[in-house]
């Protein structure tokens, strides 16, 4: 509350507080029944901030970042979720595994996706929906463990680079380091240019140094900006970052707990 003195009078003001993200991850408590897994705290800043700038953005299954947004950012955009937001006043309840967008198709300049699983049938869906919202070269923000690359490129059928910013998870909830995916390339003053201080050297160092380097397809080597794809095969136990499973055993646990949902 700001007070001013106008003319001898008294004048209260009150300035509507703008959301933080440590609101949201102070009120919000992630349900682990339904996979919920928030951003930290400096990731959410570096989305909100990147979003800002992006137009109408759909948030699927990211309601961190969607809730931690100015106003005016929140007020041109949608977040799309399985759970409850009483609080977001452009809500759409969303099931990936069943859903009908074609009132709100191809009307987003941008969209933000974090599903609740890495598994291939999950994304598919994710896919579908991502490109049912956008505009004809709407921008991509996708995260997710940097082996799923070339699974991405496939299914949303464009090259993706993957960003020097590396998402990190509030109170490091997954054994697992993610990474984030845009079909552009960020300015260079963007946060998500720069390196997250959160994720640990070693992490940095495995993804550099990984034997089954990503490789840029002729496809790619046109792009302006650097793009790494994985290429893996069914012999490939590669340990994931930041964690000592390998992506079969990651993608057999993430399968059971999808099955259980």
């Amino acid at each position: 509350v700001d007070e001013e003195k106008t003319g001898g009078e008294e004048k209260t003001k009150t300035r509507k507080k703008r959301p933080s993200m440590s609101d949201f991850l102070e009120a919000t408590p992630e349900v682990a029944a339904m996979n919920q897994y928030w951003y930290s705290e400096r990731t959410i800043g570096a989305l909100v901030e990147e979003c800002s700038a992006l137009g109408r953005v759909a948030f699927l299954s990211t309601p961190s970042v969607y809730l931690s947004l100015p106003s005016a950012t929140r007020a041109r955009s949608f977040l799309f979720d399985f759970g409850e937001f009483p609080e977001a006043a452009n809500f759409r309840k969303f099931d990936y595994r069943d859903f009908d967008l074609e009132d709100v198709a191809h009307s987003f300049d941008a969209a933000v996706v974090d599903p609740p699983f890495i598994t291939r049938d999950v994304w598919e869906r994710y896919a579908v929906a991502a490109k049912t919202l956008l505009k004809k070269g709407g921008k991509l923000l996708l995260t997710t463990v940097g082996e799923n690359h070339s699974l991405l490129a496939d299914l949303f059928d464009c090259p993706l680079r993957e960003a020097t910013f590396m998402p990190a998870m509030h109170r490091d909830a997954l054994p697992y380091q993610y990474s984030l995916f845009l079909n552009y390339e960020p300015s260079p003053e963007s946060p998500l240019s720069q390196r997250n201080p959160e994720v640990p050297e070693r992490d940095l160092d495995h993804r550099q140094g990984d034997p089954a380097a990503r490789s840029v397809g002729s496809s790619q080597q046109q792009l302006p900006f650097p793009c790494r794809r994985q290429q893996r095969t069914d012999d490939d136990d590669i340990p994931l970052s930041g964690t000592s499973l390998t992506f079969d055993e990651l993608l057999r646990r993430e399968l059971a707990k999808a099955e259980a949902a």
